[in-house]
């Protein structure tokens, strides 16, 4: 079901929030792209509600915003732009997944939205790997579209040839695995050890590589050859 954009709308019932599916949302001021964009999402299994708005300022008014667990957010809109706000969610609400959407922009803009805490980085022109990219999202992973992966690893690769960042060897399990899309928990449980222990190394994994997401650490550690073929 899609539900229209409200100026402000009621916060989901918890009868709305127990079911299975997953709430998306998507932020686009193309009219035609964004029931576009809404009718893919609507064909994949795992959604159960998809709800849409014209503008990043109409998505941070709407409290139902705060129930999206994977947004779809244009880089380019009128007002606040997406980079912006995926910079606001990640602040307010850091559990949503914020996965921008684009026509190939500058690198500038790459590299912030992703800084600014986004999940994933899909071309307007790729909509046919929408509900792929959902899922490895839902999964607790990342995702960069092919041609924007290619950008971030020459970038990388220009910055840092080599990149051992003085990571120890359990460091360097939990970075294959995180940078593959695995949970904490999934790690925990693949490594026999406390979930603790897992997000105690992640974050000196982060803080080591310099990355703020996922999808930093993945572009970084590849560039500089330290995951497994």
């Amino acid at each position: 079901m899609v539900e229209a954009e409200a100026e402000e709308g009621p916060a989901l019932r918890a009868e709305d929030q127990s079911t299975s599916g997953a709430f998306v949302g998507v932020v686009e001021d193309d009219p035609v792209y964004r029931a576009r964009i809404a009718r893919e999402l609507e064909r994949v299994p795992e959604v159960e509600r998809v709800l849409a708005w014209e503008s990043a300022e109409a998505f941070w008014r709407d409290r139902r915003g705060r129930q999206v667990q994977v947004l779809f957010l244009d880089v380019q809109l009128g007002g606040m732009d997406g980079v912006e706000l995926v910079g606001k969610i990640a602040q307010r609400r850091p559990q949503t997944a914020v996965v921008m959407l684009s026509n190939l922009n500058s690198d500038r803009v790459v590299f912030q939205a992703l800084r600014n805490g986004a999940t994933g980085y899909l071309l307007k022109t790729e909509l046919k790997d929408i509900g792929e990219t959902l899922r490895t999202i839902l999964g607790g992973g990342a995702t960069i579209t092919p041609t924007i992966a290619l950008r971030v690893l020459m970038t990388f690769r220009e910055s840092n040839p080599v990149l051992e960042a003085g990571l120890t060897d359990r460091e360097k399990q939990i970075l294959q695995l995180l940078a593959r899309g695995k949970t904490i928990a999934r790690v925990s449980d693949i490594l026999g050890c406390s979930y603790h222990t897992v997000h105690h190394h992640a974050r000196s994994i982060y803080r080591k590589l310099d990355v703020h997401n996922r999808s930093e650490l993945a572009g970084k550690a590849a560039a500089a050859g330290l995951l497994d073929d």
